[in-house]
């Protein structure tokens, strides 16, 4: 199965290691609520509508049998690097990123051994994850959020 293209409003809601070394990632479709009156400390700023999840959003699971590294970020902290493409997809794949880097200087992993690196981003509402693994991860369909 493929992750779906575009920018989708996904929360991460699962993340873990089922076994040594491999890593587990389920993200949630957030749809859209009902039309809410917003009120900020006495202001209205008319409506809006909530992203929430619910049993009719589609969830998905991302598996890696192996990585070399992750990391979580609180997506409120994000910051884009200089030659890096707007994102345009929730998973992506980036080249010659910080993370990549990083990796390389602080673990004996390389091409060699054990493999052809790259660097995996998912993009959530909430989150950023990065992961560097040998390849792209398996996409299942997950039927639970957790």
């Amino acid at each position: 199965m493929e992750f779906p293209d575009g920018l989708l409003d996904l929360y991460l809601t699962n993340i873990g290691e089922p076994a040594d070394n491999q890593l587990r990632i389920i993200v949630a479709e957030g749809l859209l609520g009902e039309p809410t009156k917003i009120d900020f400390d006495g202001v209205d700023l008319g409506e809006g509508r909530p992203i929430i999840l619910t049993d009719a959003g589609r969830c998905y699971e991302l598996r890696w049998d192996n990585y070399v590294a992750y990391a979580v970020r609180n997506e409120s902290f994000w910051k884009a690097e200089p030659s890096e493409p707007s994102c345009i997809n929730m998973l992506e794949r980036r080249f010659n990123s910080a993370f990549l880097r990083y990796v390389s200087e602080t673990t004996f992993a390389d091409d060699e051994y054990p493999g052809p690196l790259e660097h995996w981003s998912l993009t959530t509402l909430n989150h950023c994850v990065d992961v560097v693994s040998v390849g792209p991860p398996r996409v299942v369909p997950s039927g639970s959020r957790n």
